[in-house]
């Protein structure tokens, strides 16, 4: 994912639109399970100022964090950035040095806007911490692991139990 420069600077500081498709594994190395990116980017250059504006979408396939069955989950976010345009020489650099420098220090060295690893960065950011296959997911069973979401445990008919570290709590009356 890439945008000529020289392009952005002939248009006068109208916005030129760029489209890109993706798999996740070509961002995200340690992506194994697949999954897929679409990025919509609307791009202007005023003197040495790089804007770029778009939305970002990701479907990837999670483990849910409560039942921890695999699903498929898509999330979107809206991103804005400002890159500045240096006169660095690039000879020695190799497209990911670059990438690198456009997402760390939101500058770009030479012909090209490399959005690799911005949309790495962006991704990690914006994914869920604990995602979860639908809002009303009941997990596991804290005693036995059983699927809750599939059928109730026997767990819960057995709750007589009592933490022998608790039994002493017991002799303690509510009115005392």
């Amino acid at each position: 994912m890439q945008i000529f420069i020289p392009e952005l600077r002939l248009k006068n500081g109208d916005a030129v639109d760029y489209s890109f498709e993706s798999q996740l594994s070509d961002i995200l190395d340690d992506s194994s399970a697949g999954g897929s990116l679409k990025l919509l980017v609307s791009a202007s250059c005023s003197g040495d100022q790089v804007l770029i504006k778009g939305v970002l979408e990701v479907t990837a396939k999670f483990d849910c964090s409560r039942c921890l069955e695999p699903f498929n989950h898509t999330f979107k976010t809206d991103f804005s950035e400002a890159f500045t345009v240096t006169g660095e020489n690039t000879e020695n650099d190799n497209r990911d040095t670059l990438a690198e420098k456009a997402a760390n220090k939101l500058t770009i060295s030479g012909d090209y806007l490399y959005l690799d690893e911005y949309i790495r960065q962006l991704i990690i950011l914006t994914e869920d911490y604990n995602p979860v296959c639908k809002p009303d997911c009941k997990g596991l069973c804290p005693n036995c692991g059983a699927d809750l979401n599939k059928a109730p445990c026997d767990c819960s008919s057995n709750n007589n139990q009592i933490d022998v570290r608790l039994l002493k709590l017991k002799e303690l009356s509510p009115g005392s």
